[in-house]
């Protein structure tokens, strides 16, 4: 089973998807949404392995999310991500309980997959005694941030991402790619749910760990 392959991903970061065909809104920075302006620099980051906890969950789901919110983060400009083949066996157990230290970079993210439905049917209809259903597909993670050199969780969050029928937006979404599995609705939940990942991150983050390079 091939991993999600992120292909593309512009700064501005899509709005989450909706069911409505009017193009959709680009995601404007914190401080236009009557937030305080992200500090100035960078957040040093490494993203752990991903924990895949949904009953429809495959090998490697887990991973291939990973590698995309690695990327989607990278492209925002405010963090610094190492390059994840150098920590494909940074486990949020294992460092929790005093393994060995990852003192590289300033934040750790950890997450697991808790919900994954590829092609559900409902909201159907029924017609001349038979049922005819919509196909929708959503999926949602829990993310943990942690400080890398005292392993304690500053900030948790949970982000989830869902598309049904044809009435989705893919206008600004990333693209994206899971082998035999993949449709327009899970590629475009999964889309959303990075999106709303990234966003929260920045919120999410405090000021005191970003750093001029």
């Amino acid at each position: 089973m091939s991993t999600i392959r992120l292909l593309a991903l512009t700064l501005a970061l899509a709005a989450p998807v909706a069911a409505q065909t009017a193009p959709a809104a680009p995601v404007t920075p914190p401080a236009a949404a009557g937030t305080a302006a992200l500090p100035e620099g960078q957040v040093s980051i490494a993203i752990g392995t991903f924990k895949c906890k949904a009953a429809k969950c495959y090998g490697d789901l887990g991973e291939g999310v990973a590698d995309a919110l690695t990327t989607a983060l990278l492209n925002t400009g405010k963090f610094a991500v190492y390059e994840r083949e150098n920590t494909s066996e940074l486990t949020e157990e294992a460092f929790l309980k005093g393994g060995s230290a990852f003192e590289s970079a300033d934040l750790l993210i950890f997450g697991s997959i808790t919900q994954y439905e590829p092609d559900a049917s409902g909201g159907g209809v029924s017609f001349l005694g038979f049922s005819v259903g919509q196909k929708s597909s959503s999926i949602a993670m829990d993310l943990r941030i942690v400080d890398a050199r005292t392993r304690r969780i500053i900030g948790a969050t949970q982000v989830q991402g869902s598309a049904s029928g044809n009435s989705f937006n893919m206008q600004g979404l990333l693209p994206i790619d899971i082998g035999t599995k993949s449709s327009p609705q899970i590629e475009a939940a999964i889309s959303q749910m990075l999106n709303n990942a990234v966003k929260d991150l920045l919120l999410k983050v405090p000021a005191s760990y970003y750093r001029l390079q």
